[in-house]
């Protein structure tokens, strides 16, 4: 009979990414780390700031929370390329002045990322791509000097963490998986795509890795992460915020900065900072006269939507249709939108005969891409005459834009590549561009007026977030917004059934960041969708089982607790899973006692001997009641099936049946002994293959694990 009970065996398997419970933020002078004197997730600007001045905590005790948490968890998503060597000096910066009553920046200790492709004086500027890469063995370009921007958020105070991952040339719009770093993973549920090409800064604040960061945008790479990774993104009019010193796909025509944040409110204090006319980027003179001077930030309002009139999306948008499951999420965003006062009007394209307009225009901008490439590299040092698109690539010993290069599709954009390489340094003819972006603004405009709409929502996808490595994004507005140079915004509006976020986009006039930000931010108040994920830490280096794969929370954790060998170069989750094994991550996972006399406790078993690899681990579970004898062959060779796992883990968690609750699971072909038992983990929803459970199929190792985890998760234990 067993003695031992779940309380006296629990497991010590800890999911890492818990919340920090309290709502306090408080410090003391205990010698403990800031991550456990505070609750760093979701933080924002506002609250971090009055922290500071009311003397909670410095800055040096939140950065070194940042960086403790980015040790723990940048192994599974991988959000960064670099990062700052001298944030704790710069924090200690921050610090002494403020402690001498110096007047400080807006975002005096806020600690901040970058993207990639954003130059940061000191970090190489690698586009992403191993070529460029010195780590990845390729050449390394150093600019002299930051970004415009960069330089802004530094005279704001900002505390630099790092620099933030990219694919290679921010050539997609779903993920980062052709960087040289390697793929960044969704912090949301890492087997969704992240979003491209701002996918590590999306990462880096979805996961709370700081509190906002600098994303980029060509055609989506602001818009897609954000609403992939469940965060705000703000995708400004074109010229509104200086890109020089940004790696160009479109920079005189498409390409734009933009924030990364979990609020409005903090992404509309981030854009105060990066906005308006820089000398060192001609075309935001168009931004004179432009910026709001009371900011972004002040036009925040909880009552914005009232009496608004909002269009909705449409066929006369564009053809393609929502998904089921989005069109229910957008229904009831469209409700939300009315139950703060809303007016929707549907489908204002109507008619207007631009979804026409725009397959006959085509996706224009990229004809400036040689000529933005060859003046950012002139601009990297421009000491340095040498530096050319053909010096370059010529050092690099590999061109990018060939066929099997990430930029494959820039063939199609240019008649005659050689021609527009010679001529890099000229100014191109970008007439028929800007005819088309007026004309989209013309069309756009016109209907705005017509409908007396105050702007748009939209879903920003029309299809769920797809897994990575299957699939594209479908995002609404790409390339519209991009050809336009409208403002947009994305807030978190929900999820789907899988956990994947659902995002609105919120657009409208040019220049018309204010407006639009209001509205999001009313949204936002009245609805906080957004939810924090639970970070998964890496705890073993398996190469078969990468932080996309069904298995990885369920198998981190077993390696976490040492019921499985960390140390081991591969997991084999496809492999049957044996008996003997089943005993082994059981016994270690529960941490169960090994029996005195080994021998003893096997004696019943003809084909095990106490001298066997697993003897240890098969006896203190028969001990324990969760493997049971009657048998003279334990069999510990034999794969385990799944109604035999369903009985062992009803066993090992005593898991009942639910008193009065009729069978939801198909029990044809279950054998008698195990039939109650798989009802049971059917109940309890640790079986979800309720109509083809395969009772005799055998059980993989990765399927145990997952199995395993959910009456983990079930009982507390996890």
């Amino acid at each position: 009979m067993k003695t031992t009970t779940l309380a006296k065996r629990t497991l010590s398997l800890v999911i890492s990414g818990m919340l920090i419970g309290g709502s306090t933020l408080t410090l003391s002078p205990a010698a403990v780390s800031a991550q456990e004197q505070f609750q760093l997730e979701e933080i924002t600007v506002s609250e971090l700031t009055a922290g500071y001045a009311s003397g909670k905590y410095t800055t040096k005790q939140i950065v070194q929370a940042y960086l403790d948490r980015i040790e723990k968890y940048e192994g599974t998503y991988n959000a960064f390329t670099f990062m700052n060597e001298n944030a704790l000096k710069e924090a200690e910066e921050i610090d002494r002045l403020r402690s001498e009553g110096a007047e400080l920046g807006p975002l005096a200790g806020v600690p901040v990322v970058i993207k990639e492709a954003v130059d940061v004086a000191g970090f190489p500027s690698t586009f992403g791509w191993a070529p460029l890469s010195k780590e990845a063995g390729g050449i390394e370009l150093m600019p002299v000097e930051d970004a415009p921007v960069v330089t802004r958020l530094k005279e704001a105070g900002a505390i630099i963490i790092g620099k933030t991952n990219i694919p290679a040339f921010s050539a997609t719009g779903t993920h980062a998986s052709t960087s040289w770093a390697g793929p960044t993973y969704n912090a949301m549920n890492p087997s969704f795509a992240p979003g491209g090409s701002s996918s590590g800064t999306a990462a880096a604040i979805s996961g709370n890795f700081a509190v906002l960061g600098i994303a980029e945008e060509t055609g989506g790479s602001i818009q897609n992460p954000a609403a992939a990774q469940g965060i705000v993104g703000i995708k400004p009019s074109f010229g509104l915020i200086p890109t020089t010193g940004v790696t160009p796909l479109a920079g005189s025509t498409r390409d734009v900065l933009g924030p990364h944040a979990r609020t409005v409110e903090d992404a509309a204090i981030m854009l105060d900072v990066m906005a308006g006319y820089s000398e060192k980027d001609e075309k935001t003179k168009a931004a004179i006269g432009h910026v709001p001077e009371e900011g972004y930030a002040a036009a925040v309002s909880d009552t914005a939507l009232e009496g608004k009139r909002i269009g909705l999306y449409g066929p006369g948008w564009r053809d393609a249709e929502l998904t089921s499951e989005t069109k229910e999420l957008y229904e009831q965003a469209i409700k939300e939108l009315e139950g703060e006062g809303a007016i929707v009007v549907e489908d204002p394209f109507a008619g207007s005969g631009f979804k026409e307009y725009v397959k006959t225009a085509g996706n224009v901008g990229m004809e400036s891409f040689f000529y933005d490439l060859e003046s950012y590299l002139k601009n990297l040092n421009p000491a340095d005459e040498s530096l050319s698109v053909e010096s370059v690539f010529e050092a690099a010993g590999q061109i990018p834009w060939t066929k099997s290069g990430p930029l494959n599709y820039m063939e199609g954009r240019f008649e005659d590549l050689d021609a527009a390489i010679a001529s890099a340094g000229e100014e191109p003819d970008l007439t028929n561009f800007f005819k088309v972006r007026d004309e989209y603004l013309r069309i756009i405009d016109s209907v705005m007026e017509e409908q007396d709409l105050d702007g748009f929502v939209y879903p920003q996808m029309s299809i769920e977030t797809p897994k990575l490595g299957e699939g594209d994004i479908g995002a609404t507005t790409v390339s519209e917004i991009n050809v336009s140079g409208l403002p947009l915004i994305t807030v978190p509006a929900g999820y789907y059934e899988s956990g994947a976020p659902f995002g609105l986009a919120f657009f409208g006039e040019m220049w018309g960041e204010a407006d639009i930000i209001a509205m999001a931010y009313d949204y936002q108040q009245a609805t906080e969708h957004r939810v924090a994920p639970e970070l998964i830490e890496k705890a073993a280096d398996y190469t078969d089982v990468t932080p996309n794969s069904p298995y990885y929370p369920a198998v981190m954790s077993l390696a976490a607790n040492g019921a499985v060998d960390s140390d081991a170069g591969q997991f084999l989750p496809n492999e049957n899973i044996t008996r003997s094994e089943t005993a082994d991550i059981i016994a270690k996972g529960l941490h169960l006692t090994v029996p005195q006399n080994v021998s003893e406790a096997l004696q019943g078993f003809e084909d095990i001997s106490a001298d066997d690899e697993y003897a240890g681990s098969i006896a203190s579970t028969v001990t324990e009641g969760i493997f049971e004898g009657g048998s003279s062959l334990f069999m510990d060779d034999e794969p385990l099936t799944r109604e035999q796992m369903a009985s062992v883990l009803v066993r090992a968690f005593e898991l009942t049946k639910a008193a009065g609750s009729e069978e939801i699971i198909n029990t044809a072909n279950i054998s008698p002994a195990h039939k109650e038992d798989v009802i049971i983990l059917a109940q309890h929803g640790i079986t979800v293959e309720l109509d083809q459970f395969r009772p005799k199929a055998a059980v993989t190792r990765g399927e145990f694990a997952a199995f395993m985890y959910r009456a983990m998760e079930l009982t507390g234990n996890k």
